[in-house]
């Protein structure tokens, strides 16, 4: 019974162990990564607008949402030069590719991006509970962007 005892110990010390040095692994990898998108971000593009459609993939709450009535500083964005930014303008269209869930957004929302903040916010038409959320890449989702785009560089 002891030996159980100390077995079970040992083998919950070394969990620990390796769950500690795994989260101080994951935390020095989110830091380089955010390192290497900081300046990504920084091109003065805000985007304000309706959600006119909302396209989603079925994969831990990915979409692509569509303005319609939207306003930029930027009139054209092709994020397919690079693969990973989270929006693509060309011309009168737009497109937020997002890990807002569908629960969470609706047609007639409105949106507001401002990417050298990195910031996200959605204002619901019918409430006051308004969802922030930070800008980030998509690079896992390209494929499911580029068969869903309705915007063609």
């Amino acid at each position: 019974m002891k030996r159980q005892l100390i077995k079970i110990a040992v083998i919950f010390v070394i969990f620990l162990t390796c769950s500690m040095f795994y989260f101080q692994w994951s935390v020095r990898e989110a830091e380089k990564k955010d390192q290497y998108e900081e300046p990504l971000f920084q091109n003065n593009i805000v985007i304000k607008g309706i959600i006119d459609v909302i396209s989603d993939s079925g994969n831990h709450c990915f979409n692509i949402i569509y303005l319609k009535s939207f306003k930029s500083t930027a009139h054209y964005f092709n994020p397919f030069r690079k693969n990973t930014y989270p929006y693509a303008i060309n011309g009168r269209n737009c497109e937020i590719y997002s890990w807002a869930c569908v629960h969470d957004v609706e047609r007639g929302d409105s949106i507001i991006i401002d990417s050298n903040k990195r910031s996200f916010l959605i204002i619901k038409k019918d409430t006051v509970n308004n969802l922030r959320k930070d800008l980030s890449f998509v690079d896992g989702e390209l494929n499911y962007i580029k068969e869903h785009s309705k915007l063609k560089f």
